[in-house]
């Protein structure tokens, strides 16, 4: 089972950054070109330009945005933009958040380095498929900076919660870093330097298994960058090495852990009959209808989704939107038995009986022509976070239709993971996201 250490943190100096809310960014992958411009505007030391730098006319293999990215974190590590703590520590980092609806929750966890595990040799579960371009992406960054920004999100089981008792005695301190994204989310950091706690931390931490929630691509390439280093006969100095990553580790029993689903918006289906779906879905589903009108629609709508939520509890429950329809549906599947005569693959039960494979197999495939590669390129769906804007999507004419999803539990994390396999991407939103930027590892790599 791999295991977890402290380190030297480098971070941004709040005597010369006042506000860290304006330096630091959504993961990489969250920035598209929008959020990119908004980070560059909102600070000229904002983190962005090392993990997202702008491409510019011109670029080639010797002066590109990776070399700038380098050049960036070598200046602002001179000019003491950034500073490198004096005492290896693991930092407790909280997110307080807003839910929808107005509920308030904190998620606990700590920042440490985690030992790398080859899958299937370690303790260390993925349960996401990755795409080669975001790994070639950021395998480049890390060959140019050689250092490690982005979080990887590790879940662990701990149904005591006896690591979160030792973060809550650190955290009634003032924070180190305190950084916020809009009204809805703090984000607080606390280092945790003596040994003693970290070495309990790191003895309860001892033969667990540890599942990637989200950083799939972050942890292959800290594999691909491990194996190319070793290969050139290259080591480290100090605690932070190669071999090591640097995560984020979240207690799964912990109630401040939140899964969001993410809703399926369908379009381009050629020749598409809705009055044949809901025949040949009756076939398998049970269908409940919420029908409606320009003066019930609120109300109906709240009672459709939080039926979907209760249903969900105990059943496969998925929510249904026509366009140029007045209804709602509830999909209700009658035999759970039946997933195992339509999903005819070798796989364990715990994979077959998630919704989005009850979705993607039973509903997508057979019925819509939506397979595993229409899924991958998304030339036929797109994917919504938020209910109510799926609904208006389609409502607006702008989709066929839309399947209103349950979040995956966590519990189904585990066990789809334990079974060595892997979910359909998008089977998991956790809430909120690590910030890039309150800390990051600085290599000192030697031949």
């Amino acid at each position: 089972m791999p295991e977890v250490f402290p380190f030297h943190a480098c971070r941004y100096n709040t005597e010369k950054i006042k506000d860290i809310s304006a330096v630091v960014t959504q993961p990489y992958d969250k920035i598209d070109q929008a959020l990119q411009k908004k980070y560059y505007a909102a600070h000229d030391r904002n983190i962005v330009r090392i993990i997202r730098c702008k491409e510019e006319a011109g670029d080639d293999e010797n002066s590109n945005k990776y070399t700038r990215a380098a050049d960036y974190l070598r200046q602002w590590l001179a000019d003491g933009t950034f500073v490198r703590d004096d005492k290896p520590a693991i930092y407790a980092y909280y997110q307080d958040y807003v839910l929808p609806g107005g509920a308030r929750k904190t998620r606990k966890g700590f920042i440490a380095l985690g030992e790398l595990m080859d899958y299937g040799k370690g303790g260390v579960k993925p349960h996401e498929k990755t795409l080669a371009g975001p790994k070639a992406d950021r395998l480049n960054l890390l060959r140019a900076t050689q250092a490690q920004f982005g979080q990887i999100f590790m879940l662990y089981s701990d149904p005591e919660n006896a690591i979160n008792a030792i973060l809550d005695e650190t955290a009634r301190e003032k924070p180190l870093v305190e950084a916020f994204v809009g009204d809805d989310e703090r984000h607080r950091i606390w280092p945790i330097t003596e040994p003693d706690k970290i070495a309990t931390v790191q003895q309860l931490m001892r033969g667990k298994p540890l599942f990637i929630a989200d950083g799939h691509h972050r942890y292959e390439t800290a594999l691909n960058y491990r194996n190319e280093m070793r290969a050139k006969g290259f080591r480290c100095e100090g605690l932070e090495t190669f071999d090591r990553r640097m995560m984020t580790f979240v207690n799964m029993d912990d109630k401040g852990l939140t899964i969001f689903p993410t809703h399926r918006l369908i379009f381009d289906v050629p020749e598409f009959e809705p009055e044949l779906l809901l025949k040949r879905l009756g076939d398998f589903f049970d269908i409940r209808e919420f029908p409606f009108d320009e003066s019930t629609e609120e109300r109906v709508r709240t009672e459709f989704l939080e039926d979907l939520k209760v249903e969900g509890m105990d059943s496969h429950c998925l929510g249904m939107y026509l366009a140029r329809s007045k209804v709602y549906y509830l999909l209700t599947l009658r035999d759970p038995g039946d997933i195992d005569k339509i999903i005819s693959d070798d796989r364990p039960s715990s994979w077959k009986r998630l919704d989005v494979n009850v979705l993607h197999m039973m509903i997508l495939e057979p019925f819509l022509g939506i397979g595993a590669r229409e899924l991958e390129a998304q030339t036929n769906v797109h994917y919504e976070r938020s209910a109510p804007d799926a609904l208006d999507k389609v409502k607006a004419g702008d989709y066929q239709l839309a399947f209103i999803m349950n979040p995956t539990k966590a519990e189904q994390v585990r066990e789809v993971a334990l079974a060595g396999e892997r979910m359909p991407q998008k089977s998991t939103d956790f809430y909120p996201k690590l910030l890039t930027g309150l800390v990051f590892v600085k290599l000192n790599v030697l031949k």
